[in-house]
């Protein structure tokens, strides 16, 4: 099983500070049946940056450390960016790493503001620079509750959005549960992934395919997990036709 979304690098944003822990997160993950990772980390994590040859660098000694200790987990790079302002007035998108470099899919973390004016115009150059933007965990954005109808048009014009396993685990409240269910009906939902920073917590991945086999069938979870190596292989993702909130979707389509 893959997990395409962890923040598993140890001193690089708000995820493990040392290697002992990231080490404890990559026992966890092989322990639930995952052996390959996405690692994640934010772009920006307090005053420093996350540019690819440091996301390398960490990736390639972490690797080293798992070959050593044994560990049959392998990481591969990705990179979560923060949408801002900066970001559409610097318009350098190509030090901005993909998930596993050379595909096209690339990680967008929403702002937890007011949705910005300048989102939609961020995303349509960005596909027009050849990315395939994948908005991370939008379910647990406050402003994404309130205006569902942002993220339907996203996706309606090409987004893809990958949820936390948690979500639909019900880890952080039936609020965000409900909503997450709500975007798997509407067909808003292509990827499933931890979103783990930190050892014990637990990555939730297997529970999650089978919350959306059990609530939507298991073609859905079947789509979901597939799509997940279709995004390091730089395949074409499975997508249903998008359906805003309250209309009919994948527990219609799958069952």
């Amino acid at each position: 099983m893959i997990d395409i979304h962890c923040h598993i690098l140890h001193g690089l944003d708000d995820g493990p500070s040392t290697l002992e822990e990231s080490l404890k997160m990559a026992v966890e993950a092989v322990f639930e049946g995952i052996d390959t990772i996405v690692a994640t980390p934010h772009d920006q994590s307090k005053n420093s940056y996350n540019n690819r040859q440091r996301i390398y660098t960490s990736i390639d000694e972490f690797n080293e450390v798992l070959r050593d200790e044994g560990i049959p987990l392998q990481v591969l790079p990705g990179q979560e960016t923060l949408v801002s302002n900066d970001l559409l007035e610097e318009r350098d998108f190509m030090d901005l790493l993909a998930v596993n470099t050379n595909t096209s899919y690339l990680y967008l973390e929403l702002p937890e503001n007011p949705l910005p004016s300048y989102v939609k115009q961020l995303i349509r150059e960005m596909q027009a620079s050849g990315f395939h933007p994948v908005i991370a965990s939008p379910e647990k954005n406050v402003y994404v509750n309130q205006q569902p109808e942002f993220l339907y048009e996203l996706v309606k014009n090409g987004c893809f959005v990958q949820i936390a396993a948690g979500s639909i685990n019900g880890d952080y409240g039936g609020k965000v549960r409900k909503f997450t269910q709500q975007l798997i009906t509407s067909n808003l939902v292509h990827f499933i992934g931890s979103n783990n920073h930190q050892s014990g917590k637990g990555f939730g991945l297997l529970k999650a395919y089978q919350e959306v086999g059990k609530q939507f069938g298991n073609q859905a979870a079947y789509m979901l997990m597939n799509n997940s190596w279709k995004m390091v292989e730089g395949a074409v993702v499975i997508r249903e036709e998008p359906e805003r909130i309250g209309r009919k979707g994948l527990k219609k389509r799958f069952v």
